[in-house]
């Protein structure tokens, strides 16, 4: 009888360790990043759906608030449209003392509302710096007809699979992206482990301190770093595809001399699809 209660606790406990090592092969194992984005398209809809998906306006409320380099707070109106690569992006607060952001890409062009005649915001001159962001479709991730990976042959950059990162307490996957137009933007996309619904993107650039020969303004000498992260969450059906409600843009300027820490949340309520637009709106120098 201990022969046999032995040979079974052997045979319980190798029983385990295999189950235990698949186990952790599954969760170590490396993914392609044609894997990630062919899940990823699962989560939107059917191939059928996301081929009707040709234009698309939404609409919502934002908070928007400066956190750093000034402060203050507003609430106002949001507004996402887009039609094939084309695209329009308006956060509209209508008051003097907090900046009202409106940009448009007419599929060849980007253009600007001012926060005053002449002067744009920081945050539309980083746009306007790094126009990659609609002329590849980047920003406003699955809200917009432009997203890249809506189609597994559309044109896009260059992706590799970076591996894993925990977000908000859950496993993302992690790709980097390297725009068809090349430039020193870094560019990394977060995809959710267990929905493959994407999640946040962050875009990276930093530019080094200019060199100087004093020794002691060499030491103080800082680069300038700047960071925009667009998260999204709250995803629910709308037609016949799955997209975020709620999307958060942050951004982040870290410099010596004028900081900036602002940020955007759009809680989108209303949603419009496959109506003809008219390409006029999606220039604003147009009249």
């Amino acid at each position: 009888m201990r022969s046999m209660t032995s040979q079974k606790v052997i045979l319980l406990s190798t029983l385990l360790l295999v189950l235990a090592g698949n186990c952790l092969a599954q969760e170590t194992k490396k993914l392609t990043a044609e894997e990630v984005i062919a899940s990823h398209l699962d989560s939107m809809g059917t191939a059928e759906a996301r081929s009707a998906f040709k234009s698309v306006v939404a609409q919502g409320v934002v908070t928007g608030t400066i956190r750093v380099g000034g402060a203050g707070s507003g609430k106002g109106g949001a507004v996402m449209a887009s039609q094939g690569a084309m695209s329009l992006f308006g956060l509209i607060f209508g008051q003097q003392e907090y900046s009202n952001e409106k940009v448009a890409f007419d599929g060849q062009k980007l253009t600007l509302g001012e926060y005053r005649p002449g002067v744009r915001t920081r945050f539309g001159n980083f746009l306007l710096t790094h126009d990659v962001l609609f002329r590849e479709g980047l920003l406003g991730g699955t809200l917009s007809t432009a997203w890249p990976f809506r189609d597994m042959n559309g044109p896009k950059g260059k992706v590799r699979y970076l591996g894993t990162k925990n977000l908000n307490d859950r496993k993302a996957y992690v790709l980097s992206y390297e725009p068809r137009s090349g430039g020193n933007l870094d560019v990394k996309l977060y995809f959710d482990a267990e929905t493959f619904q994407h999640v946040r993107s962050e875009y990276h650039q930093e530019f080094t301190a200019p060199s100087v020969t004093n020794p002691d303004k060499a030491a103080r000498q800082k680069g300038t770093r700047f960071k925009l992260t667009e998260d999204f969450s709250d995803f629910r059906r709308e037609a016949n595809l799955v997209l975020p409600h709620t999307y958060k843009i942050q951004l982040t300027i870290d410099n010596e001399g004028d900081p900036l820490l602002q940020d955007w949340v759009v809680t989108l309520s209303q949603f419009l699809f496959n109506k003809t637009l008219d390409a006029k709106q999606f220039d604003l120098t147009a009249k």
